[in-house]
């Protein structure tokens, strides 16, 4: 399941580069604060027994009502690996896809009442589209497809979906900033190549946001770089398959999230990068903002009809 501070550090980290590359100084003085309150509130335990009695149950209470983000320099290599979702081969007993439609047959039978062909995991979202003579391999799901792996990159959770929705649209790119009157269309409404990205990159900010962090701190042979890098070697491999675009404004997507995921390839095959750290992270910085621009650019698409 996707933890809800893995939304907090795509805000925090790809949109305002806030708190990257720190260590132990913000928990530190979290900590230190703590303490504080802990001494004041054994004075007051010390003044009447019904004030300790209220300081032990609010004390009791506080664990549950929110828990610390870890830092970077915290996380385990397990909780780098972006989750997935495993589903069934698209594939038949023969070897060949299992579902084939002509482009009038889709069109026909499966749109929706918002004009988009959409399939569940467990409906084979996995399809052929036959014109003519040619057959095209469509991801007709809302999410990025491993082919190889028969996995999904898929948020699970409705309400950290509604979450990681919310951060898109409330942080509208330069050309929308102070632009009154600007609706957007609701998840329900969105394409799968919208919703998609939306989910691809919420996955993929925390070992995003850890490679800056390993890089600033020069930290190239930790089993937590080598897991976070070898994400990107798997996101970044040529069976994941996005979204097919459905839309005019989809098939501009398409052409930034196909460099995007050049991109993720390009970071997870990079040979000793501490070796050449200045061009490794010459090719890091070209991600992140490439991915910053298809940030923008969903909020965009979003905002059209």
């Amino acid at each position: 399941m996707v933890k809800r501070w893995i939304v907090i550090l795509t805000a925090c980290g790809l949109l305002t580069a806030c708190g990257l590359g720190e260590k132990k100084e913000t928990a530190s003085k979290t900590e230190a604060a703590a303490d504080e309150k802990k001494e004041k509130a054994s004075e007051d335990e010390k003044a009447t027994n019904e004030k300790e009695a209220s300081a032990s149950k609010a004390e009791a209470d506080k664990p549950q009502q929110e828990k610390p983000l870890k830092t970077f320099d915290e996380l385990t290599p397990e909780e780098l690996k972006i989750p997935t979702v495993p589903m069934e081969s698209p594939y038949g007993e023969d070897g060949n896809f299992k579902y084939v439609h002509t482009d009038k047959e889709l069109a026909r039978d499966f749109t929706d009442e918002n004009n988009m062909i959409r399939f569940d995991l467990d409906e084979g979202p996995i399809r052929i589209m036959r014109t003519g003579n040619v057959d095209n391999v469509m991801n007709y799901s809302d999410t990025f497809i491993d082919l190889s792996e028969n996995l999904s990159y898929k948020i699970q959770d409705p309400e950290e979906i509604e979450i990681a929705y919310q951060l898109f649209i409330n942080h509208p790119p330069v050309q929308l900033q102070g632009k009154e009157g600007i609706e957007y269309r609701s998840w329900e409404e969105a394409t799968n190549m919208e919703r998609g990205i939306i989910q691809m990159t919420i996955l993929l900010s925390v070992p995003m946001n850890y490679l800056q962090y390993a890089i600033e701190q020069d930290e190239y042979d930790t089993e937590e770089f080598k897991t976070a890098q070898a994400e990107f070697k798997r996101i970044g491999d040529p069976m994941v398959l996005f979204p097919s675009p459905q839309t005019p404004l989809d098939y501009e997507l398409y052409e930034s999230i196909r460099t995007v995921h050049a991109l993720w390839g390009k970071l997870g095959l990079y040979q000793k990068p501490e070796q050449d750290k200045e061009e490794f992270k010459a090719l890091y910085d070209q991600t992140r903002q490439e991915v910053n621009n298809l940030f923008a650019r969903v909020n965009y698409t979003l905002s059209e009809e």
